[in-house]
Order: C-alpha cells, then structure tokens, then sequence
C-alpha cells in the first residue's frame, strides 16, 4: 500500500499535540470500543500511543498492540507507554495493510483519525478484518472537516477552514468519516453502523470550552499556514486566510461565538462465520 505521507508530520511538538488530543477527546473515544476482559486490541496507526494509553489506563487487563509506519512514532510510543506503566504493549513499525499478526488474533481493531490519511483505505480495512476473530470487531473514529463551522458566520474564518480542507486533501480525506459505512461493508463487515455526534460550545457560558476547542484545531491547522498561503490564488486571499487565522484564535473572546464539528463513530463485526485464512 503507497499512503500519502502523514500531513502533519512527526516533531516533538507535533507528538504531544497527539498525546494532548486523546486527552481532550478520551470520553468521546471511549465511547466507541465495545470491551470485554482480557480482550486483545490492535490499534492501526497508533502514532505516539496516545490512544492506546487512553485504553490501557481504563482497562488494565486488556493485551494491548500497535502499529504505524513511522519508526519515530513507535518510539515515541515505547516511551509514553512506559511513563504511564504499560510497559507491556505490543508494538511495531510496519504498514496497515500488511499486519504482521496472524488470522483471527485479535478481538477489537482501533483506528482514529487514520482512515483520511490513507491513499487505500480499503486495503487496511480487509488486513484489519483478516486479523480479527469472527465475530471481533473494529472501531473507527474520524470527522468531516468540511463540517467544522462558526457562528455567527465570518467570512475570514470561512476562507481559512475552506484553504485547510482543500490543502488536506491534496494529502489525504478531509471526508473521510461519512464514508466509513460503505467502506466497512465493501472490506467484508458486517453489522456495520457509523453515526454522527457533534461537538458544539458556545459562548459565554462555555467560553472555556470555545477557547480550548480553537487551540486544539490550531494546533494542527497552523503548522500549515504556509501551504495555506502558498495555495491561495491572489494575495486578497493570503490576507483573508491571515485574517482568518487570527480571528478563529480569539473566537472565544465574542460573547456570541460558538464552534461545531461533526465526528463519525463506526463500527463493524468480522461475520461469525468467517473462517482463518
């Protein structure tokens, strides 16, 4: 499988921006993992291992492995691993579409936010369903950025999320999750359900919550600043995306902001039947 290179690459700061990620996020993934004790989980592009931590400290007994083609991401994660005791976890560098575990190992297979980088998404989700027990199952968490959104409507902050999806896709799916249940069905799964949830706060009274919101998708829509710039067509249109930029940073700051984004939860099961091989 040729994956398009991970948009926002493997620095130091990039790394705990994935570690502080799952944290903010860790009820809404929680949420999305059936698990029964002593379950072996596969987590698919695990990165720094900033899920995978989420997991083990809620479930202690569960047998925890990892994948991702980045050898400094596997590293990171031996270390993070290791500063929360998890010292156990399987881990390795390698490609998702060509796992190095045997047929029918694991009961659960976790991606998040994996699928919108994959140039193959389907080839991933039938070595995902190969590795699995009949009648395990994978859960896939993901979004649709197009559907980020501010209100009340800002022209600049408008043009700045437009520029970030069109750059993204040049690099992978900005819309990735409303098609988890059609490639779910089409890799081999069945009971398949994807649903939406939506993230919403609002000012003033979740002013926090608004600030804390725009900071985390900051943090990965402004190390790309430059390839905004560098894409848009007419200077007028830098200007906007800087306007942009600097008016979704203080959006917290307007006693009538708010902020919402669709995530998509998916969830499908190897069908009993289905035999190793």
């Amino acid at each position: 499988m040729k994956d398009r290179p991970y948009i926002h690459g493997t620095s130091r700061r990039e790394q705990e921006r994935l570690i502080d990620q799952a944290e903010l996020l860790s009820e809404l993934l929680a949420a999305n993992l059936d698990y029964q004790a002593g379950d072996q989980i596969l987590e698919i592009g695990c990165g720094v291992g900033a899920v995978l931590g989420q997991i083990g400290k809620r479930h202690p007994d569960a047998q925890l492995h990892g994948i991702d083609i980045s050898p400094d991401q596997i590293a990171a994660a031996r270390g993070h691993l290791r500063g929360l005791g998890l010292d156990q976890v399987d881990l390795a560098v390698g490609d998702g579409a060509a796992l190095p575990w045997a047929c029918a190992s694991m009961d659960r297979v976790r991606l998040v936010w994996v699928v919108e980088h994959l140039q193959e998404p389907l080839a991933v989700l039938r070595e995902a369903l190969r590795v699995l027990r009949p009648g395990g199952t994978i859960h896939i968490t993901e979004t649709d950025y197009s559907s980020l959104r501010v209100s009340p409507p800002d022209p600049a902050i408008e043009a700045m999320l437009s520029a970030f999806v069109a750059h993204f896709n040049r690099h992978g799916n900005a819309h990735a999750g409303p098609a988890l249940g059609p490639w779910l069905e089409q890799a081999g799964f069945t009971a398949v359900h994807n649903t939406m949830v939506g993230i919403h706060h609002w000012c003033p009274s979740q002013r926090d919550a608004v600030d804390g919101f725009c900071s985390y998708l900051l943090g990965f829509i402004e190390p790309e600043r430059s390839a905004l710039f560098e894409a848009a067509p007419t200077p007028h249109a830098v200007a906007l995306i800087e306007t942009g930029l600097k008016r979704f940073a203080r959006l917290a700051e307007r006693p009538d902001a708010a902020i919402s984004i669709s995530a998509y939860q998916a969830r499908g099961m190897k069908p009993a039947d289905d035999q190793p091989g």
